[in-house]
């Protein structure tokens, strides 16, 4: 078995992978490698589509080789990070596989600290894709208190609840999970969107009292599944509810 990273430029094996700030127009997605495939590829390849006008770098041509190179990982588990943008004036894309390190926050839960750098509100389509800039989330994840294990509780300009820094948010309203409307801004992350054909789901315009009004609250993305949310600082705590161990369930069993 081969050690953990393993980095690849158009499929090619390297030693070193250029930053993210060397790319233009940069796009990453991040995917779960789960006995030799990737369980979500088909929602990550369609955000690719949405978000990417390639020109001559066939999405063909990187989907072949991704699930080539991950059919032959030999890990059971690990974390595949895939970037494609211009990089010297041309389309380019890599890959690393990076170790899936184990957490608590699947039983334990996960805290949220409201933050307050914010993200702009956009007046056209919002894709939902993962931009390789990040300032505005390096800047709010700054904000998080040293020392403690938190994620940071992200807001739009106009004060309504978009997305932790690195999930979705799912919010449980008896019968019904709902999650913010990302038309405006956000990450449109694919366990959401796996979920969204799967449960009984709305999706609306949220402020921090709604999430305090909520039964149960949660966290989704595409490598570590749901996480249950026991307290925002400063506003509410919840135990951690059947709803969040249900889908939980749901994904282990069907996914993975």
């Amino acid at each position: 078995m081969s050690k953990l990273p393993q980095l690849f430029l158009r499929g090619h094996p390297v030693q070193t992978l250029p930053g993210d700030g060397h790319y233009k127009d940069g796009i990453l997605e991040t995917m779960r490698c789960h006995n030799g495939r990737l369980p979500l590829w088909p929602l990550h390849r369609e955000r690719l589509a949405r978000s990417l006008g390639l020109g001559e770098l066939s999405l063909d041509e990187i989907a072949q080789c991704i699930l080539h190179l991950v059919a032959k990982l030999g890990h059971k588990m690990a974390i595949a990070r895939l970037r494609v943008g211009l990089l010297g004036g041309e389309w380019c894309w890599d890959l690393s596989f990076l170790p899936l390190q184990p957490t608590v926050e699947a039983e334990l839960g996960v805290r949220l600290f409201p933050c307050k750098t914010d993200l702009p509100v956009s007046q056209s389509w919002n894709s939902g894709c993962k931009y390789l800039c990040r300032s505005r989330y390096n800047r709010a994840k700054s904000e998080l208190p040293m020392g403690e294990c938190l994620d940071g509780l992200i807001f739009d300009s106009e004060g309504r609840v978009i997305e932790s820094l690195r999930c979705n948010l799912l919010v449980r309203f008896g019968d019904i999970w709902v999650t913010p409307n990302l038309q405006r801004c956000g990450v449109r992350g694919v366990m959401r969107d796996w979920l969204s054909s799967r449960i009984q789901w709305q999706e609306r315009d949220m402020d921090i009292q709604d999430l305090c009004e909520a039964e149960e609250v949660a966290l989704c993305n595409s490598v570590r599944g749901v996480l249950p949310v026991v307290e925002i600082i400063g506003h509410k705590r919840w135990p951690i509810g059947a709803g969040v161990r249900g889908l939980q369930y749901l994904i282990v069993e069907t996914l993975w």
